[in-house]
């Protein structure tokens, strides 16, 4: 269960309510429950952060960079700086060993100072991914948050740099390329419209968190899930096979063609590859290429006789 916003922290009270309850029916049905709230960083507090411990909660925060490079894309309402605050936040909570993960959100506004914050990130191991910007409709005018394919590899392949300098003991085939999974093979990009459902504060249910405003049930239908995967008028999540341009590519099976929407949003089709896949390609030899530097500073500490 994934707890997000707007800013979630904002009703941790509620979070607790509808996380023990979860707990409670977890356990008597002997499901196992894994609980995560996402939050801009800026309501952590003390008691908030041994709440979450108590419930087995964890954090990811998101942080788009360091000082403005963050500031240019998370301002508060009022325009005010937050990156100062996000970075407090972090601190806190490594303080009292709550360790977050760091969303990082890539727009050709921050492309050029991603070395710099991971940098930041990997000098206190902190667990991370790298995603791109998602256009919607509240930030189609800001034309200077699209991707700009050049710019986003070179700032992508500085990041590269840095990390190959720091390489961290957990995998990042996972974490290193938008919504790419380089560590198994699968068929869909992400799980919308299969197995994964959001619900809003009014109990309507959606296929995707960018389509909030597109609800297919609400929380009293007999089975929401089934009438998820059934609708053919939202998002559609098609398998990588039937993408055009994406069928004879050698990684289909890690990237999966992109997400959907942004394809959609971009083409005005669900079924052809993504408008990022020139960016796509050239950084995942490059994340193949710091796994296997990462498996040799980490991964060969066997005695010489488990390694024939």
């Amino acid at each position: 269960i994934k707890y997000a916003g707007g800013e979630p922290l904002l009703r941790f009270e509620m979070i607790e309510t509808l996380h023990s309850y979860a707990l409670s029916l977890a356990q008597r049905r002997h499901i196992k429950l894994d609980g995560v709230i996402l939050s801009n960083g800026t309501r952590l507090t003390e008691p908030i952060i041994a709440s979450m411990q108590a419930m087995n909660l964890r954090l990811m925060i998101s942080l788009d960079g360091l000082g403005d490079a963050h500031d240019q894309q998370r301002a508060y309402a009022n325009g005010q700086r937050s990156s100062e605050n996000v970075l407090d936040s972090i601190e806190l909570a490594l303080k009292y060993g709550l360790v977050p993960d760091i969303s990082i959100t890539v727009t050709s506004r921050n492309a050029d100072s991603l070395p710099e914050l991971l940098a930041w990130v990997l000098q206190r191991d902190l667990p991370f991914s790298i995603n791109f910007y998602r256009e919607n409709d509240h930030s189609v005018r800001q034309r200077d948050l699209k991707l700009a394919e050049e710019k986003i590899i070179a700032g992508m392949l500085a990041a590269y740099k840095v990390i190959e300098a720091n390489l961290p003991q957990r995998s990042l085939l996972a974490s290193l390329v938008d919504r790419a999974n380089l560590a198994a093979s699968h068929m869909r990009t992400c799980s919308v419209g299969h197995s994964y459902l959001v619900f809003d504060y009014l109990g309507q249910v959606s296929k995707c968190q960018m389509q909030l405003d597109k609800s297919v049930a609400t929380v009293h239908a007999d089975d929401v899930l089934a009438l998820a995967q059934q609708d053919e008028h939202g998002i559609q999540n098609v398998p990588v096979e039937e993408k055009e341009g994406c069928r004879s590519c050698e990684w289909k099976y890690w990237c999966a063609g992109g997400c959907p929407l942004a394809t959609y949003r971009a083409t005005g089709h669900y079924d052809v590859k993504s408008p990022d896949c020139e960016i796509y390609k050239a950084l995942y030899p490059e994340v193949l290429r710091l796994e296997g530097l990462r498996l040799l500073k980490w991964g060969i500490k066997k005695a010489p006789s488990q390694l024939a």
